[in-house]
């Protein structure tokens, strides 16, 4: 739990704010900083040493410093902290309710933004806003969910429980909830572990005040896949533990021999969460009305996210038409390295929505883009570039770009 405490006392302490926006100007050694900011030398080296714990701050070469991932986080954490840090209402002040928050994991290609966008077809006249967490650097997802009255934050390139993004999803949660919301869904990445879900709004408290009420952390299983994604990725068995109900998916693609081993292997991990079973995304909507807090089986713990593990993920764009079996050909020399490919592509017939789970490829019509783009989430990290690269001449050999 050092962390956990790390975290919320630099969250919550003024002078630590303004060690970090030092920081955020270069490296600093600790008798300059002190003078800078007007403080003795031990105090400010028990400051950083608090930072250090919770990933924020790191002692390098040339001094103290940003912690790789802290960057992006400080400049919005300064804008928050300043002028949000919660102080209760007055007498007589009007106080929002809490927002009904809920957490959506499960693995990639689970269906996790198809049964979101089914909520949100049900739930329409609702206030609800949006947290999407993707790990490319272009948002998908959040394009296919963007719609007129959603109040929406996308937070990419990371996972949001890794210290790399953690203060990032702090603020977002804080922002959004001093808006008249009614729910607020956050849909984590893949990859993403919610071990430390408690710790994080513990950390919104102090910036925003008790404003949410979690009803629960759903898991979204892809009941194809989920067999061997168990025995093969950790953070597959971290979200099912840490969930209040696993919603069975893609029922429709697989057996009734498959399916009690799905549920029976959901029984292994997690004996006491709820249990849903649907095809296309399209959950009953009657855990709305559960208590499914009564259901926690594991208690908060540091999420396995970290920047050390963090995956290589690319994009690619192209301009003008692909023929859809030279498409087709490239992503099948291409998927075995990696845990996901999505994007939206010109083929003959239009544009198209392109997904591709384990060895499923599967296209849906989608609006106009600007150009063709996947994105590609690697298993064995920067090595993935080159089988791209000659995939693409050898099997499509049209222009394209990689970008990290």
């Amino acid at each position: 739990m050092a962390q956990q405490e790390a975290l919320f006392a630099a969250l919550g302490d003024e002078v630590r704010l303004q060690v970090l926006e030092a920081l955020d100007r270069g490296p600093w050694a600790l008798e300059a900083l002190a003078e800078s900011l007007g403080l003795a030398a031990e105090a400010v080296q028990a400051h950083l040493e608090v930072l250090a714990g919770c990933g924020l701050a790191a002692r390098g070469p040339a001094g103290w410093a940003l912690a790789d991932g802290g960057r992006s986080a400080v400049k919005g954490l300064a804008q928050t902290l300043r002028p949000r840090r919660y102080t209760p209402p007055a007498e007589g002040e009007s106080v929002l309710e809490k927002k009904k928050l809920y957490v959506l994991t499960g693995f990639l290609g689970s269906g996790k933004t198809t049964v979101l966008l089914h909520l949100l077809r049900g739930m329409e006249g609702k206030r609800i806003g949006i947290i999407q967490n993707e790990f490319g650097k272009l948002s998908i997802d959040g394009e296919i969910l963007r719609r007129d009255g959603i109040t929406m934050t996308e937070i990419s390139r990371g996972s949001i429980f890794c210290s790399c993004l953690k203060l990032n999803f702090v603020q977002a949660l804080a922002e959004m909830g001093q808006q008249d919301l009614e729910y607020v869904f956050v849909e984590s990445s893949g990859l993403a572990d919610p071990s430390n879900i408690e710790e994080i709004l513990e950390a919104v408290k102090v910036l925003a005040g008790d404003v949410y009420e979690l009803k629960g952390v759903l898991c979204l299983i892809d009941g194809e896949q989920f067999l061997e994604q168990l025995s093969d990725v950790a953070t597959v068995d971290r979200q099912l533990a840490h969930c209040h109900l696993a919603i069975v998916n893609k029922a429709d693609l697989i057996d009734e021999e498959q399916l009690g081993r799905v549920l029976e292997a959901i029984r292994g991990v997690n004996p006491r969460c709820a249990v849903q079973v649907c095809a296309n995304g399209a959950v009953d909507f009657s855990f709305l009305e559960e208590d499914l807090m009564a259901l926690q089986w594991a208690g908060c713990e540091d999420s396995l996210n970290s920047p050390d593990n963090k995956p290589k993920t690319l994009s690619l764009t192209a301009p003008g038409v692909v023929p859809k079996e030279k498409l087709e050909d490239f992503l099948q020399a291409v998927l075995p390295q990696c845990y996901r490919i999505k994007g939206f592509f010109l083929l003959e017939d239009g544009w198209n929505q392109v997904d591709v789970v384990g060895k499923r490829i599967d296209y849906k019509p989608a609006p106009e883009k600007e150009e063709s783009h996947l994105v590609f989430l690697s298993k064995v990290g920067i090595q993935v570039i080159r089988t791209i690269d000659q995939a693409w001449r050898e099997r499509v050999g049209l222009p394209m770009k990689l970008h990290n």
